[in-house]
């Protein structure tokens, strides 16, 4: 079992290595024929945390959460396994519906209209999870790392690529303001804008041209 880290800087450098080896997991999985289910997303949280924090790695948090600088209030942590329970469902249903977009690119620049449909599709599954995730906040810490690679893991076992959502600086704010569209409003789309501005970067323009204008 890996020893406590001794400060908060050698606990960064860990969750960060942690960070990384999710992200090799979820390429590998991703790639795999292993069912997504919930049981993936625990492991996700696992790799961030197994050598930073073994006792929370993949495991339902047990105390209460307030987010900061955030209205919203994550649910009492005694309802949070059944709520992971009734997601997982749910996850499986809106799994079964998704289609791979590899075969609708057209040429290496542009996409077919029924691929950009199908895109949609796996952005909206992506953006739901990553909400879902966010909102019952099962984990003590990590569960904004774990939403956003649950959402990649989605991306890229359906035929596009892990992306980077910028939650830094002046982003953040506008991060946090689509999660809160979601709680008040049930409005998907400004985090759907976020992903899709994160395909954009990562395909730097390429093949792209029905993202914005299909939805």
């Amino acid at each position: 079992m890996p020893t406590r880290p001794k400060d908060e800087n050698e606990l960064q450098k860990r969750e960060a290595a942690g960070v990384i080896r999710a992200s090799r997991f979820v390429r590998q999985y991703a790639h795999s024929r292993k069912p997504i289910t919930l049981s993936t997303v625990y492991e996700i949280h696992k790799c961030i945390f197994q050598e930073a924090w073994t006792e929370i790695a993949g495991v339902c948090r047990i105390e209460e959460l307030k987010i900061s600088d955030s209205q919203h209030r994550p649910p009492h942590h005694t309802k949070v396994e059944n709520l992971m329970k009734a997601l997982d469902n749910e996850f499986k249903h809106r799994l079964e519906k998704l289609s791979s977009v590899e075969s609708f690119w057209v040429d290496d620049r542009e996409l077919s209209e029924k691929g950009a449909k199908i895109i949609d599709n796996i952005i909206a599954t992506a953006a739901w999870i990553h909400h879902q995730i966010t909102y019952v906040h099962p984990f003590r810490e990590g569960n904004g790392r774990t939403a956003r690679l649950a959402g990649n893991l989605i991306l890229e076992r359906y035929g596009l690529v892990g992306i980077s959502i910028k939650v830094e600086r002046e982003n953040k704010n506008r991060y946090r303001a689509a999660l809160a569209q979601i709680d008040s409003h049930g409005d998907y789309e400004p985090l759907k804008e976020l992903i899709y501005d994160g395909l954009i970067d990562r395909y730097n323009g390429l093949s792209i041209k029905y993202l914005k204008t299909t939805k």
